[in-house]
């Protein structure tokens, strides 16, 4: 995972330098194994695109040190709901340990997702501070 923390570094500075470099795919490993088992996910590599990582960074005010330790978060979380959105059936969010603020970060991933012409992986589609009070037991209540 040095390299992912490294592209991460790079990215960060690169945006802030005026050379974006917003279509990489960056490595996170393979995927969990409690999201192949529970949550149907193929047994893909995860990745997360570096638009993604940029926008966690400068839009939703995620700490570039968070960021380098994705892959660790998404590994140890909190509880896992699908998306509530019912077009996103491909989809689910982890809550994590992690906070910004008052507010828990969630991580959306989303499943099978094509990238180029012949790569698929389990794909990151964001990281943000989820407002408002601590959505578990809403969510859990809901049954997400």
């Amino acid at each position: 995972m040095s390299n992912y923390k490294t592209l991460v570094d790079v990215l960060i500075k690169d945006e802030l330098a005026g050379v974006p470099r917003h279509e990489q795919v960056l490595f996170l490993g393979q995927t969990p194994e409690y999201l192949v088992k529970r949550a149907g996910f193929p047994d893909l590599n995860l990745a997360i695109k570096s638009s993604v990582i940029i926008k966690s960074c400068f839009d939703h005010g995620i700490a570039n040190s968070l960021l380098k330790r994705v892959p660790e978060i998404i590994l140890k979380p909190k509880c896992v709901f699908r998306s509530a959105n019912p077009e996103l059936t491909d989809s689910v969010v982890v809550l994590t340990f992690e906070v910004k603020g008052a507010s828990p970060i969630i991580i959306p991933i989303r499943q099978n997702q094509q990238v180029g012409r012949n790569s698929y992986f389990n794909l990151v589609s964001s990281i943000y501070g989820k407002d408002g009070p601590d959505p578990f037991e809403k969510w859990k209540n809901l049954g997400f």
